[in-house]
């Protein structure tokens, strides 16, 4: 996990807020950025701070798996209610074979009532959305996938210190993939761009990082508008972790 710090202090998720903190992590060009969401979730079950993961990409077996790796045990954390896994992939998709709609509010029902359930233990949870992406394979249009996130937030805003994180893809840019993304974006304080090297495979560098923090996108009482901070790495990627690299450092 020491690997891993280089990631979280750049979330900030160290610093007190109050209100919560919506972070949207973007994979442009095909790369996986699931380190980044993995890295994430281990500091909050090291805290002992509660997570919803609600999944339509990643299995449960993987991210046991890499928190293994990552000396974080998953499946302990489930156990114990600190961490709930919400396989909404695999309950969406077996609507569709069921030749049953997808009902955005029902899906926001469920969601709700998981965090319902943890908040009176925890009294603050997090949300982990991996592959927001992926509700328009499961039959959601545009208006429902964004319906979807924004009370998403809403529920997640109603806690003290608490994050919300949408792990979302962008397939290609005149895409709704790209359009969806950019949505997201505009809701967000942290934006986390992971991108693939142009060059192709390298030894030495696994990608390119971006952060850009949005907080004080728009100063107040000013017609003018402020540029984000934008914050630039190269990274690469360990079995046990990911190390962050100034650009020009290799």
């Amino acid at each position: 996990m020491r690997m891993a710090a280089d990631i979280l202090s750049s979330f900030e998720l160290d610093k007190e807020a109050e209100s919560s903190k919506i972070i949207v992590l973007k994979e442009i060009h095909g790369c996986d950025s699931s380190f980044v969401t993995s890295c994430v979730l281990g500091n909050c079950i090291k805290n002992k701070n509660a997570v919803l993961i609600i999944s339509t990409h990643n299995s449960l077996l993987h991210y046991h798996n890499v928190g293994l790796k990552m000396n974080y045990n998953l499946h302990k954390s489930i156990e114990l209610g600190l961490i709930h896994f919400y396989d909404a992939g695999n309950e969406l998709l077996n609507n569709i074979l069921k030749n049953c709609n997808n009902s955005a509010q029902d899906f926001l029902c469920n969601v709700k009532k998981k965090l319902n359930d943890m908040s009176e233990k925890y009294g603050s949870v997090n949300v982990i959305f991996d592959g927001v992406s992926h509700l328009f394979d499961l039959q959601f249009d545009l208006r429902q996938a964004n319906r979807i996130c924004k009370e998403i937030i809403d529920l997640t805003r109603s806690y003290n210190n608490s994050f919300a994180l949408f792990h979302c893809y962008v397939a290609m840019e005149d895409d709704v993939t790209n359009v969806f993304a950019n949505l997201l974006c505009h809701k967000a304080q942290i934006v986390v761009e992971v991108e693939s090297l142009s060059s192709g495979l390298s030894a030495d560098v696994s990608g390119h990082l971006t952060f850009k923090y949005l907080y004080q996108k728009y100063q107040r009482n000013h017609l003018h508008t402020l540029e984000a901070k934008t914050s630039q790495y190269l990274f690469k990627l360990f079995d046990r972790g990911v190390k962050l690299l100034a650009p020009g450092t290799v």
